[in-house]
């Protein structure tokens, strides 16, 4: 029985899981926290790492230090106190002055069929201090949706093509998509 299975019965806060050594939880390449509930996850395909890592090029080249931001990835991100029962873990963000800003997700074809999971990965993403821009980047196609909070909302812009640019208005930054 893996580590994860006995934790099952344990409801975890996300200060606790993001405290935790996720190697404690067992063997899958990564775990997110939802409702309380540790959720493995499997390694991603060899096209989502070839995503992640061009994206992290990118974001480097461009900006590590700028404004005191920089790019990382397969780091925790929590909501708000009003969902402490989550804790996401984005493909990359860019963290400023400590606090998530812009946060990347690379979706399959398979996370695209599961909208409602997407969906309130989304909404928990939009619930954690400090980030402006949600990106999700299509697996399968130069295809971007970008998420960005406005003045008490959200908004949403469609990005596609791989002549199309990618703006983070947040951090001052525009990524070509042909780079991603």
């Amino acid at each position: 029985m893996g580590d994860l299975a006995r934790m099952a019965d344990k409801v975890w806060t996300a200060e606790e899981f993001l405290r935790t050594d996720q190697r404690e939880f067992g063997d899958a390449w990564r775990y997110e926290l939802v409702d309380g509930r540790i959720v493995a996850h499997a390694a991603p395909t060899p096209a989502h790492a070839r995503i992640v890592v061009a994206l992290g090029g990118a974001l480097t080249a461009r900006m590590t230090g700028k404004d005191g931001c920089f790019p990382e990835s397969g780091s925790g991100a929590a909501p708000e106190n009003q969902q402490q029962a989550n804790a996401r873990i984005p493909d990359a963000m860019i963290r400023c002055r400590g606090l998530p800003r812009v946060l990347f997700e690379v979706l399959s074809p398979s996370e695209l069929r599961r909208w409602r999971e997407r969906d309130r990965k989304r909404l928990d993403e939009q619930n954690i201090t400090g980030v402006e821009e949600i990106i999700e980047i299509y697996q399968s196609e130069p295809a971007i949706h970008i998420y960005r909070r406005g003045s008490g909302h959200w908004t949403f812009e469609p990005v596609d093509g791989l002549e199309a640019m990618l703006e983070l208005r947040s951090v001052g930054l525009t990524l070509p998509l042909a780079e991603i």
